[in-house]
């Protein structure tokens, strides 16, 4: 390494040459290539959070025009800051050639490791965001350009896209990650309950359909309005008002009777059931997921042991073990001898 390179010498603060077993004692760019947790990804929290808010900010039109200049000057040093992110990790990838706790195998090549970067879906994600990041900055500031900033505000779409970088804090926070990993691994298993939600659906829709099509056109006068209407009943939205309405006397084709049965029945079936199936098999999987994510966590917490520590607590356990037979054997023999 040259000192000559200036990208090394803005961060020279950052590397230390010691080769660490423990990942708290990693230098700042090993822990950013293998993702541990660091101050400079911490500090790129706060700066999507704000993003996030300036986006939200953007959407008052009122506040757009007043401050024009201070939301462009804002979106660039965000942008901006998103870009030294992508580039410094790519030279992180680069320049970290081994890992301290050997979980990964990192290729000899400098080229090979930088381009390990991209094999990596979140820093796609990252690099997708930045390269559509510079389209709105090519939108003037100009406070008298504001209705041509109007005219092409599509443009804009463009930089609100980057407020999913929000998602982002999804891998930095354990806690999010579980509910995350959760959800996924439960979609195999949804999909029975999502077969039997469509024929519970598709069936109330053609009865509901023949039966208050023309009572309530707009809500039962076709098919698709049936199932739309069904999906809001099932969220417990104004049911009682539909029941109430097909059961009147002065109705076009008055259902006392049917009315009710088909709207409790409904709202039995889809909302306590088929809801409470999707809550069980969620749960179910949660567990499941958070008993994997704690035996992942015990196996890292080994790794970061030196073999020495690991010996030395399976002799402790060894000694207990042979401590607690000791004392059995003795307990039985004294009750054997009397």
């Amino acid at each position: 390494m040259k000192e000559t390179n200036i990208l090394y010498r803005l961060l020279h603060f950052f590397i230390d040459k010691k080769n660490h077993t423990a990942w708290m004692e990693w230098p700042l760019l090993v822990k950013m290539r293998f993702h541990k947790p660091n101050w400079f990804d911490n500090g790129i929290i706060i700066v999507i959070l704000f993003s996030a808010v300036i986006a939200g900010l953007e959407t008052d039109m009122h506040l757009l025009k007043t401050y024009m200049h201070e939301f462009h000057i804002a979106n660039m040093a965000i942008h901006y800051i998103f870009v030294f992110e992508v580039l410094i990790k790519l030279y992180a990838y680069a320049k970290v050639n081994s890992d301290p706790a050997g979980e990964f195998t990192v290729s000899n090549n400098a080229i090979g490791r930088m381009m390990a970067y991209f094999t990596n879906g979140w820093n796609l994600f990252d690099v997708f965001i930045v390269l559509i990041g510079f389209v709105p900055l090519l939108i003037t500031a100009d406070m008298g350009s504001y209705e041509a900033v109007l005219a092409t505000r599509t443009l804009r779409i463009f930089r609100s896209l980057r407020t999913l970088r929000v998602l982002r804090i999804i891998e930095m926070l354990p806690q999010l990650r579980v509910i995350v990993d959760t959800l996924l691994r439960s979609l195999p298993s949804l999909w029975v309950v999502v077969v039997l939600m469509a024929i519970l659906f598709y069936t109330y829709g053609v009865i509901g359909t023949f039966l208050f099509g023309e009572n309530l056109p707009t809500d039962f006068g076709s098919l698709p309005a049936s199932l739309l209407t069904l999906f809001k009943i099932m969220t417990g939205d104004g049911w009682s008002d539909y029941m109430t309405e097909n059961a009147k006397l002065d109705a076009v084709h008055p259902h006392p009777y049917l009315s009710p049965i088909y709207f409790i029945s409904f709202v039995l079936i889809a909302a306590m059931v088929v809801l409470n199936l999707f809550v069980g098999v969620i749960v179910a999987e949660l567990d499941s997921t958070h008993k994997e994510h704690a035996n992942d966590k015990a196996s890292n917490g080994m790794k970061e042991l030196s073999n020495e520590q690991i010996l030395a607590d399976i002799e402790a356990e060894q000694v207990q073990f042979q401590e607690s037979v000791s004392m059995k054997i003795t307990e039985l023999r004294k009750r054997m001898s009397k």
